[in-house]
């Protein structure tokens, strides 16, 4: 951030004119997308606008900075050429999403060259979902400091099951069963 921006940052902290840019690295496309509905152009990069196709939800994160902190958008699928693109080949093609960079930014009118990052992460997880009668899909991406949280040798730990979905017992539950016969699953 510039001593410029920061001043006027501090100048009125209630009225900041403020745009939220998302950058989706989906497939072989480039979605540069900002939150208005004229295009942008901010350190160089034009933004096109998305027409509330996508949107995020708020972040939240932890005290821990090596936390996964993920941050999670919904693209509704409302007839908007981009917006079924991306929904068909998020559903149809989890190769050209996986591990995929998205950046969310937040850019102040009047300093073209100065956005501010809120968040980057990598795509691990893509889901259908189903709200009020309009086709989306939720899209979970986690920083990129979530990889020092991962257990190494592609092991899957209780913790690693906790940080997916926090309360679950299932990790506890079957290590509890070693040498136990059970049917339907391997020998623990």
């Amino acid at each position: 951030m510039t001593p410029e921006l920061a001043a006027f940052l501090d100048s009125d902290p209630e009225v900041v004119p403020l745009v939220r840019l998302f950058h989706l690295n989906f497939g072989s496309v480039d979605y540069y997308l900002n939150e208005t509905e004229v295009p942008l152009t901010f350190s160089g990069q034009t933004w096109a606008p998305c027409f509330g196709w996508i949107v995020a939800d708020p972040l939240r994160v932890s005290a821990n900075p090596f936390d996964a902190n993920p941050a999670h958008y919904t693209v509704w699928n409302v007839g908007n050429k981009e917006g079924e693109d991306l929904a068909h080949e998020a559903l149809n093609n989890p190769a050209s999403w996986s591990d995929k960079l998205v950046r969310q930014l937040w850019a102040v009118r009047g300093f073209p060259n100065d956005a501010i990052v809120v968040h980057v992460g990598r795509i691990v997880d893509v889901k259908p979902r189903e709200a009020e009668g309009l086709a989306q899909i939720r899209i979970r991406a986690e920083t990129i400091a979530a990889a020092r949280n991962f257990t190494p040798l592609g092991e899957y730990t209780d913790r690693d099951q906790q940080r997916r979905h926090p309360g679950d017992l299932g990790c506890q539950y079957a290590a509890s069963l070693v040498g136990k016969k059970i049917k339907g699953w391997l020998v623990g």
